[in-house]
C-alpha cells in the first residue's frame, strides 16, 4: 500500500499539513547535526537540572512526538489515512 503522503489525491488543505509535518521534521533533523548543534553544547545554564544541550535535545524529541500525535489525530479524525476505494488488509 502506498502512504498517503505520496498520493495524488490529495487536497491542497491535507497537502499543507504533509508539507508542514515533514518541513518541521526536516528543521529538527538540521537542529541535530553539526553545526547547528554546536551553538547548544554546552552544560551551562541548568534548566530544571538538565544541563542546557540536554534540554535542547529533550525539547526537540517532545516537539517531534506531539508533531506525531497530531498528525496522527488529524489523520483519524479525517479518514485520511487510507486513499478512498483502496482496501485495507
Amino acid at each position: 500500500m502506498r502512504p498517503r503522503l505520496f498520493s495524488k489525491r490529495l487536497t491542497p488543505a491535507e497537502r499543507g499539513v504533509y508539507r508542514g509535518v515533514v518541513a518541521f521534521f526536516v528543521l529538527v533533523f538540521l537542529a541535530m547535526v553539526w553545526p547547528v548543534v554546536t551553538l547548544f553544547s554546552h552544560a551551562r545554564p541548568l534548566i530544571f537540572g538538565l544541563p542546557f544541550f540536554l534540554f535542547y535535545l529533550t525539547v526537540l524529541l517532545l516537539g517531534s512526538f506531539f508533531v506525531l500525535l497530531g498528525l496522527y489525530l488529524w489523520e483519524d479524525r479525517t479518514g485520511s489515512s487510507s486513499d478512498p476505494g483502496e482496501e485495507t488488509s
